[in-house]
This record gives C-alpha cells, structure tokens and sequence, in this order.
C-alpha cells in the first residue's frame, strides 16, 4: 500500500506579492508588526506558517528597485532573513532565492550551505534568472544577458554549486575524531573557473534542496536537470496537467523518474466565511488602488508598453503579442506573461483596469486568485490534490500577517479534517519532504 499523499502548502513571504492596497487595509484592520522594520512580518508570517504545519517558506530575491517608493518596503536580502527565521523556527522549510545572473556561484554556495547548517537541514535554493537592464548595471554589467545566454549561465551554475556541495562529507577516523573533508572540483566552463573545495560542512540533509521555475522550454530542461521541486504557473487543473506531462517527458529525457518533481503551482487566496465576505474582502482592498496610476505598468514587467484612453475601455488585445512570437525576448518570466496572455484571451471585454489588477494590483503576479468562502476554498484543493497533477500550492496571501493567520485557524484544520493535509509538523529534512511525491 502506498503512503498517504499529502499537500505540500509553501507560503511565499514577500509582501510585494500582496494585494497592492494591503498597506492601507492592514493599517485599518491591525495588520501586524510596525513596518519601519521589514523583517518583523516576515518573520510573523514564518511563525505562523510553522504552526499551521506549512512544508516550506519561500522569499523572493528582489534585487534591485523598479522605483521609489519601492512597493514591496526594501525587504531584508533572503539569505539573511533565513538566517535569522532558522533560529525562530524548528520544522519550516527556509527556501531562499537568488539569481544566477548576479551571484559568483561559489560565494552562494557558502551562504546556502551556512544556513542549511544553521537550520539543521531545512534550506532550499530557490534558482533564478534576473532581467532588468537597470539591476544588473548594479552587478558590474552593462546589460542584462539574453534569455537563452542567462539560462545557459544557470545551468553551469547549478552544476558548480552541485559539485562543491556534493563533495564534502563529514568522518568519523579511525582515531574517533570527527573530521571535516571536501574535494576540489575543478571546474573550468564558459561562464565560471571554480577550484573548490567548499569550505562549509554538510547539514543532516547534505546540500539544500534545489527549486526552480521552469515554465518554457529552457527553464523547464534546466528544471529537468537540477531541480528537486518547481514553482510553476497554472491557472486551471488543464494547465497544470498539460506542464506535468511536459515536465515528466523532459525528466525521463534526462534519465529521472517521471512525477519525481512535484511541480506547486502558486496562488493566490481571498477568502471569508462565505464567498460574499471573500468578495468584500477584495473589493475593499481594490478601493485602495490608484489605477491611473498602475495602468502604464500593466505590461512594463514584461518589457512591453500599450496606449489606452481610459482605465474603462477594453483592453487592446491587439497590441499585445501572442507568447509564441516572443518565448526568447520577453522580460520578466515567460510563465507570468503566458499565464496573463491566457489570462486576458480568455476574459473577453476585460477592461485596462481589470488587466491592471489582474497583473499588478491584486497580488501574486500572473498566478491564479481563487475568491471563495473556506469550504469552497477546501473543495477547490481537494479537486487539485486528487488529480494527482500538482504537489501542493505556493500560497500567496493579499493581506499578509493577516491572511496567514485567518488561514492558519480556518482553513488548516478543515484540511486536515478532509484528509489531505498533515496534522502534525514534517520533522524529516527538507529534501526529503519532497523527494518522489
């Protein structure tokens, strides 16, 4: 008989992926920590995702500011977050992301390796790809690479920081002193030169835990490759099945198991104790958003711009281009664009307003919103777990402290009550939590 299959709820910390008017809201409703110390809510929010037995914590590398003043509140750096949350938890998973772009691999290969000490086994690399011309002229380069250059840089990356993790091993001699050892590497590449060996000693779980987003083709062969869990976009269970299928025949081409990556979709919760107080939830924060404001940036993320006269007029559809013409060229994701463009198509007559919250304003990115009372809430991921399709959820809440802690007491424990959900913390490290389910 096999072992009970449950979901993996991940919760994805920043506050940018928030509702843009939380701010506002959480000041009228007790939203939490004083926020002259951006640290505090994320470490509220880890705590909180601990008690609701959450596998992991996600934190987003924002690594440079798009303007001032900034909409996410200047974030502490992930890494050192972690650093701090590890010591303030006991079971949560601490996945820290940081660019390949950017970073010198060995550098990151110690800070990762660090915090896996320090938490006893429980960090994850979530690995990414930066694209801002802007921010990587903070980085010492003139212009952000390309596409398929970046993601090239990544996959030598990762294999950098697999090799420097991998050999390294704590013994036991035959004198019975333990002792440290780690061999070089040697490696020499198009991108990188790194001797080794690394000069940090393996956790319980021997390396962290590798994620990625991988939602085209480049992304998802490097998912293939490395990855040992996928943060992926798929607005309806069709979606979701259709990047597993692609996803398992890319892991096979690679000679690893199908479903051996659980791919975890985000999301993004707006919820009440009956579907009408999850709707004045939204619409209340929605009331907060200057929309003149956000519409010209509706696209900017994508490198892309369109003219409209009104936030009322229906959006130009026509001014926009189909994914398949722009898979090399796009800024920001290419799952975050798709996911809008399909967005958009299949919302006929959606107004600039409604793409603008759609893509800025009501959070999460391009990921799904689900807008529903608890109950509606637990069906909904009942119906996804049962697919077998997705591994759990990457959750994004629109108010914060405040969603985390609504959810924590209201939905956690229908979901244990359902089946579908562990009642007591994962104890085991954090790559094993995810290891073939």
């Amino acid at each position: 008989m096999s072992e009970q299959r449950y979901l993996h709820l991940n919760l994805v910390g920043n506050e940018i992926n928030s509702h843009q008017g939380a701010p506002a809201y959480e000041r009228d409703h007790g939203g939490g920590p004083d926020r002259q110390n951006a640290y505090l809510p994320i470490s509220e929010m880890g705590k909180l995702a601990e008690e609701g037995y959450f596998t992991a914590m996600f934190l987003g590398d924002i690594a440079g500011t798009a303007g001032s003043p900034a909409p996410d509140g200047g974030p502490p750096e992930p890494i050192t977050a972690f650093a701090a949350l590890a010591r303030e938890t006991s079971y949560l998973g601490l996945i820290a992301t940081a660019s390949c772009s950017f970073y010198d691999p060995y550098n990151l290969a110690r800070l990762l390796a660090s915090i896996d000490q320090i938490s006893d086994g429980r960090a994850g690399f979530n690995a990414v790809t930066s694209v801002s011309d802007e921010w990587a002229q903070n980085y010492s380069m003139e212009a952000h690479l390309d596409r398929i250059t970046r993601y090239k840089r990544a996959d030598e990356f990762l294999d950098i920081l697999t090799a420097l993790w991998e050999k390294r091993e704590i013994r036991i001699d035959a004198d019975q002193i333990t002792r440290f050892y780690s061999e070089q590497i040697n490696h020499r590449g198009e991108h990188f030169q790194v001797l080794g060996p690394l000069n940090v000693a393996p956790s319980p779980q021997g390396r962290p835990l590798i994620a990625q987003a991988g939602g085209s083709g480049p992304g998802i062969a490097v998912a293939a490759k490395h990855a040992e869990m996928v943060f992926t976009n798929a607005t309806t269970r069709q979606q979701a099945a259709d990047y597993r299928a692609e996803l398992d025949a890319a892991l096979v081409a690679r000679g690893r198991a199908a479903s051996s990556v659980p791919a975890i979709p985000g999301l993004v919760p707006y919820l009440g104790k009956t579907r009408a107080d999850a709707e004045d939830l939204l619409h209340a924060l929605d009331e907060n958003v200057p929309y003149e404001l956000y519409a010209p940036f509706a696209l900017v993320q994508f490198g892309l711009e369109f003219t409209f006269d009104s936030i009322n007029d229906p959006f130009p559809v026509d001014q926009i281009p189909h994914p398949e013409t722009v898979k090399d060229t796009i800024k920001s994701t290419y799952g975050n664009y798709l996911g809008l463009y399909n967005w958009i198509t299949e919302n006929p007559g959606v107004t600039v307003r409604d793409v603008t919250a759609q893509s800025l304003a009501r959070g999460g990115a391009q990921h799904r919103k689900f807008v529903g009372s608890y109950d509606e809430f637990v069906d909904d991921l009942a119906s996804w777990h049962a697919d077998g399709q997705v591994g759990g959820f990457n959750l994004m809440f629109p108010t914060s402290v405040i969603g985390v802690k609504d959810f924590v007491a209201e939905v956690v424990p229908r979901l244990i009550d359902r089946g579908i959900y562990r009642g007591k913390p994962d104890t085991r490290p954090l790559r094993e939590r995810f290891a073939g389910e």
